[in-house]
This record gives C-alpha cells, structure tokens and sequence, in this order.
C-alpha cells in the first residue's frame, strides 16, 4: 500500500522532465502558429507586438525605459538562442553530474564580477546612482529558496524559463506564470510575518574588503565550484561534456553557451547602467497580483500589507505598469523569445497538456511565486544579482534552492525504481 501511494505521488507531481535545458529550444521545423497565413506572420506579429510596445513605452515612461524593454527582448533572445537556462542545470548537476549548465553560469558570475565590482565601488555611473543587492541571511531566505528549488523543478523551469515558456507558446507555461503570480502575491501578504524570523547575518565582500578584494573572494569561489564540477563530471563520466562545434547564425541560431553568455553579461551591464540595479524580476509578481485585487473589487486593501510599506513599493502600486522596469523587461523578455523562435521557423501553440503536467505546473509555479517573495528573490534577484554584487546571500540561496532541486531529483528516482519493479 505505502508503494502504491508513493507511485500515485510521483506520478501525479514528478512529471516527465520537459524543461527548457541546456540545448537550444525548439530548432526542429514546425508548423508556424498561424500556418495557413504563411511562415512570416508569427515574425510579424511579434515584431509589431515588440514596436507597439516601445511606443507606448515612449509615450508613458520615456526612452530609457523603451531602452529596458529592449534589453529585456534581448535577453529573451539570447536565453533562447543559447539555451541558457538554470533549473535543467541544477537538476543536471545532481541527476547526471553533468555540470556544463552550471559552469555556464559561474563564467556569467565571473563577467559580472568584473563588470559590476568597480561600477558599485563608484557609486554611480553616467550621473545615475548605482544600488547593489545585499540581503540578509536568516530563516525567510533559506526557506523560500529550498521552496523555490523544488518549484522549478515541479515547473520544469525557474523564474526566467518560465516567462521564456511563454514566448515559446507552450500552454503549461501560462498555468506556471498565472500560478507564480498568485504565489507572490501570497507571499507579499505573509511577508510581515517571515521578516519576523531569525535573521543572523548580511556580508557583502565587495563592501568589506574594497574593489579588488571583493573580486577576488568572488572569483575564487565560483573558481573553486567550477572545479568541484568538472571533478565530478570526471569521476562520472570521464571527461566533461563540451557542446558541439558547428556553423552558427546570429539570428536564427543556435547560438554557442559561451556567446551566449558574453551577450547575456553585456545585457547585464546594459541593465545596470540604465536602471541602477542589476537585472530582478520577482518584483513585478506581487504587483500584477495587487492590482488585479484593486481591478477585481475583491474586499482586501494591499496598501496595508507589510510588503508595501516602502515608497518605492507603494509608489509602484500607485503607478502604472507602463512606468515598472521590471514588468517592462519580463514583457520584452517574453517577446525577445518569441522573436527568436519564430525567426527560427517554429513559432506555435502547445496547448496540449495531461492533467498530472497541468497540476505539476500550478504546483510548481505557486512554491516559484512564494518562494521567490519571502526568499528575497529567485535565480535572477537573489543568485545572479545578489552574487554579482558581491553579496554572500545569493551564494546561501544557490545553496538552499539546490537542496530543494535534491528533493525533487531524489522523488523523481523514488517514483521510477517504482515503476521499474513493479
């Protein structure tokens, strides 16, 4: 009985491994989403979604931010051509000790280690004041990233994959994003309670040792993960995997992981410079949750929750979205992916999906949106900005979402030792 059980858990949670990994996405032809209209609408379409949107921009915000959204489109495309991506690396690491994905984001760490340190040091760039992102460590971000980590494996995405799904055209991504914002928002409203947890610390080794101290504590750790990685990949597999070389093509791709990564860092950069801070997008969740509260009529008052005690935050409550960086660049992230699979020639709807996917996918997307609030950010916010900034919480993140990622990896093997005995 208590094997059965587990099989049903498995199966109904543990869904076939669909993420968006370390390949690129969707290079195969495919029928185009309106196919009978011909191959270049799906270009078109989203070209003219891309254009209407920064005019709109321009008309409500101004040019840096039809500036952001075009760097968001170009994040998107470079995620996308690439094949960059974080929960299939993670789950890579630990399922096939395969670590190309992971050492994929450790040289993207290590460009922004050298890009960001002296930009932060100053103070400012270009008259525009520069903001790290140093958390504290405590019980709230150990906490919501082990449950971020299990979300995006249940989701077979983290937080930026997800919102690439939805460029891809695939169905589950919508449930995943619809069910991220519902977790944020939940998260938002229980935030008051979480930041009353112990909280033990926040060290940030650009701040404590200067410049080139910090660059060399940073650099010395993702230097050391990297070769704990190939260590283990030997020890498994004998040498590590390298991708195969062949002709590229800028547009239609695929592209290599390491252009990949140099356009990434330099669209980091690009983030920075015209926003002050490093690139985030948990922030948008809980505000697209908010205000459909304040649209729906429903009888609750965010404006009194403890997360929207900040000026910033109530002030971007009050606004419109037009004005949100971040919800600009997560619209331009959507669109760039979109872009770049239809430049590719498969642009369609996957709106095919089993009832044990479409739950994995709530369920996944609900701990993504929580755990991405109460643990002070996701693999963008709290990993990549809090390391590039030089701060030991995005380290202790990476650490707590792995050990959520373990938890589903050792489910996943439960669930198929299960399957093959009986």
């Amino acid at each position: 009985m208590l094997r059965s059980a587990v099989q049903h858990l498995t199966d109904a949670l543990i869904v076939p491994d669909t993420a968006l990994t370390l390949r690129s996405r969707a290079w195969t032809p495919a029928r185009s989403l309106l196919g009978g209209l011909g191959p270049r609408l799906p270009l078109l379409m989203v070209a003219s979604l891309l254009t209407a949107g920064a005019w709109i921009a321009a008309q409500e915000a101004g040019l840096r931010h039809v500036s952001l959204l075009l760097v968001g489109a170009g994040l998107g495309f470079a995620l996308n051509r690439s094949g960059f991506g974080f929960a299939g690396a993670w789950r890579s690491v630990l399922a096939e000790r395969r670590g190309a994905g992971l050492r994929a984001q450790l040289a993207l760490l290590a460009l922004l280690t050298l890009a960001f340190f002296p930009l932060f040091a100053l103070g400012e760039a270009f008259g525009r004041p520069l903001f790290d992102v140093v958390r504290p460590v405590g019980v709230a971000l150990l906490a919501g990233a082990f449950l971020f980590g299990i979300g995006a494996q249940l989701a077979s995405a983290c937080s930026s994959g997800s919102l690439a799904g939805l460029g891809n055209g695939k169905l589950r991504y919508i449930l995943v994003v619809a069910f991220m914002v519902v977790g944020a928002t939940l998260g938002s409203a229980h935030i008051g309670w979480w930041e009353s947890r112990p909280s033990w610390f926040s060290f940030s080794m650009l701040r404590e040792w200067g410049p080139a101290g910090g660059i060399a504590g940073n650099l010395a750790l993702i230097g050391a993960l990297t070769g704990v990685s190939i260590w283990s990949e030997r020890a498994r597999h004998g040498r590590p995997h390298r991708h195969p070389s062949s002709n590229y093509n800028w547009l239609r791709g695929p592209w290599p992981m390491s252009r990949g990564v140099a356009v990434l860092a330099l669209l980091c950069l690009a983030t920075l410079l015209l926003s002050g801070r490093p690139w985030v997008i948990m922030s948008a969740l809980p505000l697209w949750g908010a205000k459909l509260i304040g649209a729906s009529g429903m009888p609750w008052d965010v404006a009194f929750w403890d997360y929207w005690g900040t000026d910033t935050r109530i002030d971007a409550l009050e606004a419109s979205l037009w004005t949100d960086v971040t919800t600009l660049m997560i619209g331009g992230l959507i669109l760039g992916t979109a872009l770049a699979v239809a430049l590719a020639g498969s642009l369609r709807l996957h709106w095919k999906i089993s009832t044990a996917d479409g739950l994995s996918a709530a369920v996944g997307g609900l701990l993504l949106g929580y755990g991405g609030v109460v643990g002070l950010g996701c693999n963008i916010g709290a990993f990549l900005a809090g390391v590039s900034s030089g701060s030991l919480h995005g380290w202790v993140w990476l650490s707590a979402a792995f050990a959520g990622t373990a938890t589903v990896v050792a489910l996943r093997s439960v669930g198929a030792r299960l399957r093959r005995s009986s």
